[in-house]
């Protein structure tokens, strides 16, 4: 994949390093090849997260850019042949690659190795992985592939070239299973084209004990005033697709109907939207910037509500599993696969996405309930989450993807 813990972690890089992890302590063989041709320098090295062994290979972007060099890097390619040769796997689990371009996957192929492929996102279906448009809209997976010149670019973005879908599909036709962790993405894909019967939908998995100390005084300190505050926890990129555009709307409102109200914000981005948040500071939000994804897990079990307000069809996003697993709602908005996630006034509550005065409202409405339903709440999220989330029941269905696609 394109990054791997310690480097860019986000929901991707987390369900891939647990999947890693986990898989190694049931005994399986394994080793991660990161790969990426957008680095600042040419880089080849070794090293090892938590007994996951990876072999990290970057390179500098091409002097001279183009939507071939972007669809295909030889230098990525020549490494991933490489790496297959000497590790001699039974099968590749392939993640985000659009820093590597098509290259592993042209590499599997050539080498006969069988492909299983995690989607994250929509870059099948779209250059900047969204299906989402500079001014907000968003794009219909069902429309002709025209290019992208109303495209979103501001991120990631790769290989707008014509016929593209087409191009990335004849690219993945040898991949034996699809794996999305949400039903949406799925059919997102089924609408553009691609056979349902190649996609399984197997939920992220979280190691319940897999967590370390908070070592940044400021989290210490969020954690000793548990309980004088009412805490909103914004968890992530701070971005304009997940959605905090509408969460800074929202917080006049908020802190006026909502007495000692705090937003914590782990996370950092664009310096437009963090200058809008240090606006509140310090009277409302707390700005953490960005935290080890395994300290986090005693920040969520001090808020009372964490708010994902997406305004992309964000897939399966792991802030909600990571909080529902620490026993804390979840306000999240009803676009792409958050909705599958989310039982509405059960394990938290859903909203229309881009809506600041629906976000406002469910907020108080958590707030108005009665601590002892407040508490229930928190109580129904850890056992949804145990019964779910956990990362054994995950393996468990990886691993039988796996065996399916090696006895074919």
């Amino acid at each position: 994949m394109n990054y791997f813990p310690p480097n860019e972690v986000g929901g991707a890089e987390i369900a891939a390093y647990n999947d890693a992890h986990g898989l190694i302590q049931r005994g399986v063989e394994l080793s991660v090849l990161v790969a990426n041709a957008r680095m600042p320098k040419n880089q080849d090295r070794h090293y090892d997260v938590q007994g996951v062994p990876v072999h990290q290979v970057t390179y500098r972007p091409h002097k001279r850019s183009g939507a071939f060099l972007q669809l295909f890097d030889w230098r990525v390619y020549r490494s991933a042949v490489t790496e297959l040769r000497r590790v001699r796997p039974d099968l590749v689990h392939v993640h985000n690659v659009s820093g590597a371009t098509l290259a592993p996957l042209i590499a599997c192929r050539r080498l006969h190795i069988p492909v299983v492929l995690t989607l994250h996102d929509h870059w099948l279906l779209c250059p900047n992985n969204m299906l989402y448009r500079a001014d907000g809209s968003l794009c219909d997976p069902v429309e002709k592939d025209r290019g992208c010149s109303r495209c979103f670019r501001r991120y990631d973005f790769w290989a707008d070239i014509p016929g593209r879908r087409r191009v990335f599909a004849w690219f993945v036709r040898d991949v034996r299973r699809f794996v999305s962790p949400s039903q949406k993405l799925v059919d997102l894909h089924v609408a553009a084209g691609y056979d349902r019967a190649r996609f399984c939908v197997a939920l992220y998995g979280i190691a319940p004990g897999l967590f370390t100390t908070p070592s940044d005084p400021r989290v210490r300190e969020i954690i000793r005033s548990w309980g004088l505050f009412r805490t909103l926890l914004f968890a992530g990129a701070v971005v304009e697709t997940k959605g905090i555009q509408v969460l800074i709307e929202a917080l006049p409102e908020l802190s006026r109907q909502i007495e000692h109200l705090r937003l914590v914000v782990a996370g950092s981005g664009e310096e437009k939207l963090m200058a809008k948040l240090r606006q509140f500071e310090p009277s409302v939000v707390h700005l953490l910037g960005r935290l080890p994804f395994q300290e986090m897990r005693a920040l969520y079990a001090t808020a009372d509500l964490t708010v994902v307000p997406s305004t992309w069809y964000d897939n399966a996003p792991m802030v909600i599993l990571e909080s529902l697993l620490a026993g804390t709602p979840v306000l999240g908005a009803a676009i792409g696969g958050i909705p599958e996630l989310i039982q509405d006034g059960v394990t938290g509550y859903l909203s229309r996405p881009g809506d600041a005065q629906a976000l406002t409202e469910k907020a108080i409405q958590h707030f108005a309930r009665p601590a002892h339903e407040r508490r229930a709440m928190r109580r129904q999220c850890a056992l949804h989450a145990r019964s779910h989330v956990i990362l054994d029941r995950h393996l468990d269905q990886l691993q039988q993807i796996y065996d399916d696609v090696l006895g074919a």
